[in-house]
């Protein structure tokens, strides 16, 4: 559900503040003193060193899902140095730029091994790819792809979607602190669709597993109960 407003990081600071991750007193300086700033770019210096405790307690966590053991980001072009360290010597010389090595019980260890499993010869065979027409495989191209971000927002997209009668389900992870459901909440409101059936559960095997509320033009919000940002 990231739209590339705003909103959908400065959320972070109501849902850290929910979740007990930062302080009632870091909160309401932030509030008082940055008003809806992007937190990443402060015009004050009050607001500037209210951002900077934020960040620091913000990298405490695995943002993706707080509840879970931070690990490193499981990409060949985005970690230091210091973490190369953690590839076993084995695996080293299989990859020509090898991400850094996860422990099993990471939630994303799965993507340490797609790095072995695509980069395979048997997988590039049953994939018709012919010897020597490409390089190895790497899960983010972080700069060097020839595209650039050109639709600032994709909200008016939504709109223009829903209004034509194609029935959309906006999800969220109600533990994902990368994109929080608060902000997701936000601009699915900001729509003024009206609603057609208010704030309730949904459930699974009798439980409830999330929440829900319907608007007009066939437009569904819901959260995922203990879920995260690939909820």
């Amino acid at each position: 559900p990231g739209t590339g407003e705003s909103i959908d990081f400065e959320s972070r600071v109501p849902f850290l503040h929910g979740m007990g991750i930062i302080s009632d007193q870091l909160y309401e300086t932030i509030m008082e003193h940055c008003h809806g700033e992007v937190y990443t770019n402060p015009k004050t210096a009050l607001c500037a060193q209210a951002s900077d405790r934020f960040d620091r307690l913000y990298d405490e966590i695995y943002r993706p899902h707080i509840l879970f053991k931070k690990c490193v980001y499981a990409s060949s072009g985005t970690n230091d140095g210091s973490i190369e360290r953690k590839i076993l010597k084995e695996e080293a010389g299989v990859l020509k730029h090898p991400p850094p090595r996860l422990p099993m019980d990471c939630h994303n260890y799965g993507t340490y091994l797609s790095y072995f499993w695509a980069n395979n010869n048997i997988t590039r065979d049953a994939l018709g790819i012919k010897k020597g027409s490409k390089d190895e495989w790497v899960r983010c191209h972080e700069g060097d792809l020839p595209y650039s971000f050109d639709i600032k927002s994709t909200i008016k997209y939504h709109r223009n979607m829903t209004l034509k009668g194609y029935p959309a389900l906006v999800y969220s992870g109600d533990h994902d602190s990368a994109v929080p459901f608060l902000g997701t909440q936000s601009w699915v409101r900001s729509l003024n669709f009206p609603i057609v059936d208010e704030w309730r559960a949904w459930h699974l095997d009798g439980q409830s597993a999330g929440f829900t509320i319907t608007y007009t033009n066939n437009l569904t919000f819901a959260t995922v109960k203990g879920g995260g940002h690939t909820a």
